[in-house]
């Protein structure tokens, strides 16, 4: 999301790097595989690769002919990578590794007992990783969820911030699994390299907020370090289809499918409905913030939603990748008789309330939307210790935030629904 650097958007931890590391930290990659990257981006070999005699899942007797992916993956939403399989190594394309960054990525990943394959032109310098991780260090705090989803939770050894992880269970889970946490310090956002080094993780998952060259210290340490840039899809369930981009490290193709099929499969039940709807209410979306309002353009993923559950944005002509800055005066002209108002607080739970909002900005009460309190915020699971979870668990389970907006949008579809993330602000 585009937002203003001061505002804490998705709680995603950016895992801004602190180069902490002494020269002796030199750390192998997986267990029972070589290093295969040095400082640049030229694989290299030693001659113990990939033995297969130490990691689970390896293959004993190689067999060129035989195709070792049995399950793959294919993108249907996602709109920013690609997958090809090639037998004993998958070649694995981030067109943006970066919201700064626009050079494609590619990454090799080869089999574990497999030899490595001999590549030509660019993919001769890609970043290969041996496969299945089974050490794997997560920079975000949507990741978590993905691993579980895909039943492989006890593949992660570290986080930058165990704490922050919305979900009570999967927090918890975490912590049963003795996850090590290495911030720098409580609720952090940056990384202490040391730490990590100590953990000796086969992968390093960064938030695609970041640019992975800020993280070439690590892989001089010998941990391959990927980007995830989900967060740059213009479609919730482009966003959501990214489970299916880790599966590929874990070799968990099956279940990344399954799960998203499902999630998919609902996701678009309830845009059905919603479709069939003979009046659109008008929506004004997002928040000001010092006396500036930042507006999502119409090819915003947030924006799909409100469409997919049936509303109609005022902004509808705003255009562009970031958000427009409008003063409030521009703002309450144009949604002045906006049906509703969606998540105006949402980074401010505190804040969620109509009394709150008016005392803050008396001119709010100019808008439609305040003046019947029908102000809306994806705040429901929201805590003040661990983040708020719709910036987790609604970018995996976008199905789930569709079906709260279609309830608060057309509550005649859904009269009985039970919201998971929404909450209507209270008017007293």
């Amino acid at each position: 999301m585009s937002t203003p650097k001061t505002k804490t958007t998705p709680r995603r931890i950016s895992a801004l790097i602190t180069l902490l590391v002494a020269p002796s930290l030199a750390l192998a990659g997986c267990s029972g595989s070589e290093d295969r990257t040095t400082s640049g981006d030229r694989p290299t070999t030693s001659s113990s690769a990939n033995t297969g005699d130490s990691m689970p899942g390896c293959i004993k007797d190689f067999d060129p002919s035989k195709d070792y992916f049995g399950d793959k993956a294919t993108f249907s939403d996602a709109r920013g990578l690609t997958v090809t399989y090639h037998k004993s190594y998958k070649v694995v394309t981030v067109k943006n590794p970066s919201s700064t960054s626009s050079k494609e990525t590619k990454y090799v990943l080869v089999q574990c007992g497999a030899p490595d394959p001999h590549l030509d032109g660019e993919l001769a310098k890609a970043q290969r990783i041996t496969i299945p991780t089974t050490r794997v260090a997560l920079g975000s705090t949507t990741e978590p969820m993905k691993f579980q989803m895909m039943n492989k939770l006890d593949a992660v050894i570290g986080m930058a911030s165990v704490d922050m992880v919305g979900d009570p269970k999967t927090r918890q889970a975490l912590k049963d699994a003795h996850v090590a946490d290495f911030g720098v310090g409580d609720g952090t956002t940056e990384v202490n390299t040391e730490k990590l080094a100590a953990l000796r993780p086969d992968l390093f998952i960064i938030s695609g907020h970041d640019d992975p060259s800020k993280f070439a210290k690590v892989r001089e340490m010998g941990t391959p370090v990927v980007a995830e840039p989900d967060f740059l899809e213009n479609t919730p369930l482009g966003r959501a289809e990214w489970i299916k981009y880790d599966a590929l490290f874990v070799n968990a193709e099956k279940v990344a499918n399954e799960k998203y099929d499902e999630i998919a499969k609902k996701y678009h039940e309830t845009a059905q409905l919603t479709s069939k709807v003979k009046t659109r209410p008008i929506v004004l979306y997002g928040s000001q913030f010092k006396g500036v309002w930042y507006i999502k353009s119409n090819e915003n993923y947030s924006i799909q939603f409100l469409r997919d559950a049936g509303g109609e944005y005022v902004f509808k002509d705003v255009h562009g990748v970031v958000s427009s800055k409008l003063d409030t005066e521009t703002v309450l002209k144009r949604a002045h008789d906006a049906d509703f108002w969606i998540d105006g607080q949402i980074n401010e739970s505190q804040k969620a309330s109509i009394p709150t909002i008016v005392k803050d900005d008396p001119r709010m009460k100019a808008l439609k939307a305040v003046r019947t309190g029908t102000v809306w915020n994806a705040v429901l699971r929201a805590d003040p210790k661990h983040g708020n979870d719709y910036w987790q668990t609604g970018v995996v389970r976008p199905d789930l935030v569709l079906a709260d907006l279609s309830a608060i949008l057309h509550p005649e579809l859904s009269p009985n629904h039970e919201f998971t993330f929404y909450k209507k602000a209270p008017t007293k």
